[in-house]
This record gives structure tokens, sequence and C-alpha cells, in this order.
């Protein structure tokens, strides 16, 4: 048997395709030719004292990547722990089979999320899970994710303060869960300190109120992203609740929508609509299911389509910080200079105390339909001063 050296090595050729050639000075240490031309160092050992323990081949890297003299520290390395006891070939398999982040994140959400917590939510996990957290961890064992990795992605996430800080919730949970099924014995994403976010209530004025309406009336736009936001001006409901809204879920005689629970926080809850939002639902074409629909197929318009709408609309307006949400703020702020009481203005809101209060909805049907009304026909006519149209 030869000694790997680099002339030897250097003077393989395609004939010796899969042959496998074995140093003289090194036992245990050998090099392959592969069907594809390159070359890979092995060790070869038994994994066991005697000939009935079975015989390991491990990779140790490629020629190229290795030169013959570090391939042969390698093996001694390797060689040294067999002799200690140890298996590496099994410990590499084990690891192979050990879980990554991303296994640890879909297993969170198949088995904790999805079948704990509401639809909608487990829907924005699954999307913050798929879009930011794989991508950025995915890959890594679990046991080799770090707290100095997690702590240096969330620094670099300045930019987005809020969005990182649920993220980093979400993947604590994870690996949270992680522990418990004893995967890992510690949560590398405990007691990282949370960017600060600021208040984020912002509420709209009525020149800004104006000035959106009448550029969401401009023929450029697309019709249900358009009329969506108006829609969220007028009722003060949420992007999603509107999103997701059916023709089967609003009767336009009695001027209500009725909202799913899968697609609000308290459950199912009515809506009463202004006329003017009535008005606007009226005029839409009826192309699918959804109420606000999609281009294609069935489906409810993307929420791409809302938020390049809106992006387009509130930098016309010259208020690039004011958020779809804060549409709903202006709407309670509007209900709360009319008079509302607390509790009537909760009602017509949907916020999630009203799980709490819930017998006395019935009760303030009445007055959360004239709040309703009144705010809606309040900021309409607001926005009319100009002469815009629906």
């Amino acid at each position: 048997m030869p000694k790997i050296t680099k002339r030897f090595v250097d003077g393989l050729s395609a004939a010796d395709a899969g042959r496998i050639v074995r140093d003289d000075d090194l036992a245990g240490f050998a090099i392959r030719r592969n069907n594809d031309g390159s070359l890979t160092y092995l060790v070869e050992y038994r994994a066991g004292r005697g000939r009935s323990f079975p015989t390991r081949r491990i990779s140790l890297g490629r020629h190229g990547a290795l030169t013959p003299d570090e391939a042969r520290r390698a093996a001694k390395q390797m060689l040294a722990r067999v002799a200690g006891g140890e298996d590496p070939a099994a410990e590499r398999a084990g690891r192979r089979r050990e879980p990554t982040v991303r296994d640890v994140l879909i297993t969170a959400l198949e088995q904790h999320w999805k079948p704990k917590r509401r639809a909608s939510t487990a829907k924005v996990f699954e999307e913050m899970i798929n879009r930011t957290l794989i991508p950025a961890f995915g890959a890594i064992r679990v046991t080799d994710l770090s707290r100095s990795q997690v702590r240096g992605w969330h620094a670099a996430q300045t930019h987005r303060p809020r969005a990182s800080n649920h993220e980093l919730a979400v993947l604590r949970k994870a690996l949270s869960l992680a522990i418990s099924d004893e995967l890992i014995v510690d949560n590398p994403a405990r007691g990282i300190p949370l960017h600060p976010e600021g208040s984020r209530d912002r509420i709209p004025s009525d020149e800004e109120l104006r000035g959106i309406w009448i550029e969401l009336t401009g023929t450029a736009l697309r019709l249900e992203a358009t009329t969506l936001i108006k829609l969220l001006i007028l009722t003060g409901c949420r992007t999603g609740e509107w999103q997701t809204a059916r023709w089967s879920d609003v009767d336009l005689q009695r001027g209500i929508l009725s909202l799913r629970a899968e697609n609000t926080k308290v459950g199912v809850r009515h809506v009463p609509l202004p006329e003017p939002a009535l008005a606007l639902i009226g005029a839409l074409p009826r192309r699918s299911d959804f109420i606000l629909c999609n281009d294609v197929g069935n489906g409810p318009i993307t929420k791409d389509n809302i938020r390049r709408t809106w992006e387009a609309v509130r930098g016309k307006v010259g208020a690039p910080d004011l958020r779809l949400h804060d549409l709903r703020h202006g709407f309670a702020t509007r209900g709360a200079s009319l008079g509302a009481n607390a509790l009537i203005l909760r009602d017509a809101l949907g916020h999630k105390t009203l799980a709490m209060t819930g017998r006395y909805v019935s009760r303030q049907n009445s007055a959360v339909r004239d709040l309703s009304s009144a705010i809606g026909q309040e900021i309409f006519e607001i926005i009319n001063e100009t002469g815009a149209i629906l």
C-alpha cells in the first residue's frame, strides 16, 4: 500500500474512480476517488474491540479543502478518540438526526399554536416563522443555537423593533417547548432585552382623512383595496375583519356586518354599518364569495395589495408614519368626542374586554348602532367638505 502524499494524490487517474486507497503508514487513513473526479479523505476503524464489531468509515473532507498532511493530522486525532472508546461515526449520525431550529419552530406551530390559538393568531405566527425565523435560524441544530446568535440577530433589527420583539417572543416560546421535550436544557432566547417601541398611538387629523379619501377615489388604484381602506375609516374595524368578510356575512337591508368568530378577537360580532359604508359595499361587483376579493380565484384581497395601496396613498398625503390601524384610533377618538361611554365604545370597536362584559352587549345594540352611525356619518361629512365622492 502506498503512503498518501501530494504526489500520490496528484497521480490518481479517472480509472481509479470508486477505488479506496489505504495508507501504508497510518492504519485507518485512506483516500477515495469519487465518480465525479473529486477525492475524499477517509478514516476507517472498528467500533469496538474484536472482529465482531462493525467497521465504520467516516469522511474527513475533500482534497483541496484539505491537503494530505492536514488530512493525516485529522485522521490521527480521530483515531485517538476511537482508541479512547469513542465512536465518531455514530456521533455524527446522531447529529444528523438532531432536530434543527426549523424543526422546533414547526413542531411548536403544529402542536401548540394551531391547536390552542385562534386560526388568525396561528397564521400570524406561521408568517413570522416562515418569513423571518427560519431564514435566520432554521438550519442551525437546536443544541448549537447560542444566546449570542439570537442577541446579535435581534440587535440588528432596530429598524423594525415591534416586529422583531414579537418574533423573539415566538422563538422564545418554541425553545421553551423544546426544553419541555428535553431537546435542550437552556433557552438561548430568554433574557434578551426588547427594543423600545415607543408610543404607537397616532390619530389621523381631519385634513389627513380628507386627503386620504381624495386619493382613494383615484381611478388608478385598485377598487377593492381603496374600498377596504374607506371602510376602515368609516367603521373602525380591524383590517383582517374586512379582508375576510364574505357577502354572506353582510345584511345590506338591516345594515349589519356579522363577523365570524375565527376572524375577530372576541368571537362572533355584529358591526352596524353607517349609510356611507353601505353605499360603498353596494357599489362593489360580486366576483367572489369575499366582499373584497383577490384578482384571481375565490380568495380575499391579499395583504400585499392592501399594503401597496396604503403606502401609495399615505405617501401622497404626506403621512408616511400613519398606519392602517391608526384609522381605528381615529374612529375611537371620534366616538369618545361624541360622548360615548366606555362600554358602548368597547362594543362598537369589538375590544377583547367584551369577553368579560358579553352579557351587556344585547342591551347595548341600539346604542352601538347609533354611535357607529354617528361616527361614520360625521367622518364622512368631514371628508366631503371638499366635495369628495364615494
